[in-house]
């Protein structure tokens, strides 16, 4: 393993690595080695090992090396306040989480790496996204949109971004109207028409209905991600916002939630909280009951590991809301 570059500011990290084919083979596979690369990396620069480790590029080598760049953030020092027994004023029909973590949060010192709101806004707009997609409102204003577009190239209408933006919204909205039924063909032809053209317009050389046919063509072949992204853009222009905008928006939910992970991680650490065999095993039964699986496919799917993780921090977490006393 060879450290090509490393550059450090405060708790965020930047470095490109090789991976020799030796390591490789002594790894195993692609994630394996780059894995053990990046353990190899702190070791040899005295940090301690990387939270939240993001590839960013990574190329095969002529000898069957690996050479990829990542991201990271050193694990921040945690000073706790009081987390136990904290007198915190709930209104009396919200449940005491929130209020009490934010009032323990506040409470504990943490110099936060940019890198851990950067992640959690991730999360965030990831979040927002898979709404988006779910709604039907923006996945016909995603089909709308992509027709027009191919409806003005195939008839040369010249009309600008806006007009056929106008054009979709229009055309979803009457699609999405008060009629909550399924559209004909020709009702859809009728209706992307109007929008497109004004009231009483017809196809012009069949340019809608193969639109629509193609339509529904590359959506039977575009993975659900694209899909997704389409909705998602949709979504932003008629928000008026950018990804960037709706970054900015989320960022202070972002590091609150931050606040509360290293709080509660702290905490389990701190009480040196462990979860048993026994209560393991009942949180994966519960879990595979939920989802109607069977256990081993709920460890396939989640990771032993990580859903352990997940059931130590449930304890942490309860262990500062239960002891609160509300006021």
């Amino acid at each position: 393993m060879k450290i090509l570059s490393f550059e450090r500011n405060g708790g965020d990290l930047r470095a490109t690595i090789l991976c020799e084919a030796s390591d490789r083979g002594r790894f195993g596979g692609a994630r394996e080695a780059v894995e053990g690369c990046i353990r190899l990396f702190a070791e040899e620069k005295g940090l301690p090992q990387p939270a939240l480790p993001r590839v960013t590029r990574m190329d095969e080598t002529a000898d069957g090396g690996l050479e990829f760049d990542f991201d990271a953030a050193v694990p921040p020092v945690v000073e706790l306040g009081q987390y136990l027994g904290l007198e915190v004023y709930v209104p009396s029909d919200e449940a005491p989480d929130l209020h009490v973590l934010r009032a323990a949060a506040e409470r504990m010192k943490v110099e936060i790496p940019e890198t851990y709101i950067s992640r959690k806004t991730d999360g965030l707009i990831g979040q927002r996204l898979e709404d988006v997609a779910q709604r039907t409102g923006f996945v016909t204003l995603a089909d709308m949109a992509a027709i027009l577009r191919r409806v003005d190239a195939a008839l040369a209408l010249g009309r600008s971004d806006d007009e056929l933006w106008d054009a979709a919204v229009a055309a979803a909205d009457e699609m999405s109207g008060a009629q909550l039924r399924a559209h004909s063909v020709a009702e859809t032809v009728e209706i992307i028409a109007a929008a497109l053209f004004g009231e009483g317009a017809k196809d012009r050389d069949g340019a809608i209905e193969n639109a629509l046919r193609q339509r529904a063509e590359e959506k039977q072949r575009t993975n659900p991600e694209t899909l997704a992204e389409e909705c998602f853009a949709c979504y932003l222009r008629m928000a008026g916002k950018t990804e960037e905008s709706l970054r900015a928006e989320f960022r202070a939910d972002a590091t609150e939630l931050v606040r509360f992970d290293l709080l509660i991680d702290e905490v389990a650490r701190r009480e040196g909280l462990e979860v048993s065999d026994e209560e393991f095993d009942a949180a994966l039964e519960t879990i595979a009951g939920m989802y109607d699986m069977h256990p081993a496919e709920v460890l396939q799917l989640v990771g032993a590991a990580a859903l352990r993780d997940r059931l130590r921090r449930d304890k942490a977490r309860a262990m500062i809301v239960d002891s609160a006393k509300r006021i």
